[in-house]
């Protein structure tokens, strides 16, 4: 079993997404304790954003790239194959502006690229996910509460674009663990903190 895990909060200290990333991680190696572990930690050292030469290199066949073009993308092929090379995703991403944080959006910017973790059918229009047979699990803190539902819940864009770009590259079984009301004060927000991470320690001895 191999895990990759992602995490984008741009705070060291009093990340919750990251102390719960850590302690899922903990437990879920104990149930596999031959597991291996890689971390990329896009908060802290995001990639390069996709530049024009960039984006030419990705559309140009890899046999007529010109050395320019292949050290472009030296950086996003080195993502991707790790991102290939996971079973598991684990994606540390906290709420921002109702959204995902501009680290973790740079980092998809680097792997959802056409012939490597997608394909796109010019005749029929139909795309297919290249990273599949993965399982992906989201633990996303947000400062309210932003379920469906709720009077938040149209503003959720953080969830509904995970869920969306990771079907896209061809990974459907995803796990999404919420912690809600991290603004709110300790008596509301601690709670939510407990609940997650009752469900997190469940949750690491199946998946």
């Amino acid at each position: 079993m191999k895990l990759l895990e992602v995490q984008s909060s741009v705070r060291l200290e009093k990340s919750i997404s990251r102390a719960l990333s850590h302690e899922f991680i903990q437990a879920w190696q104990k149930y596999n304790p031959s597991a291996q572990h890689k971390q990329q930690d896009v908060g802290i050292n995001p990639p390069a954003h996709p530049t024009e030469l960039w984006t030419t290199a990705n559309y140009t066949s890899p046999a007529t790239r010109t050395l320019e073009m292949e050290a472009t993308l030296v950086d996003s092929e080195q993502l991707i194959e790790e991102l290939l090379w996971a079973d598991r995703l684990l994606l540390g991403v906290p709420m921002y502006n109702f959204s995902i944080p501009s680290t973790l959006k740079v980092y998809l910017d680097n792997i959802v690229r056409v012939n490597r973790t997608f394909t796109f059918d010019s005749t029929s229009f139909r795309f297919a996910g290249l990273a599949r047979d993965k399982k992906a699990l989201v633990i996303t803190p947000s400062a309210g509460n932003f379920a469906p539902h709720t009077p938040l819940g149209s503003m959720n864009f953080c969830q509904t674009y995970l869920q969306s770009i990771l079907k896209f590259i061809g990974i459907e079984d995803i796990e999404i663990v919420t912690v809600p009301n991290q603004f709110m004060p300790d008596d509301i927000r601690q709670p939510e903190i407990e609940r997650a991470r009752t469900k997190l320690l469940d949750l690491a001895a199946t998946w």
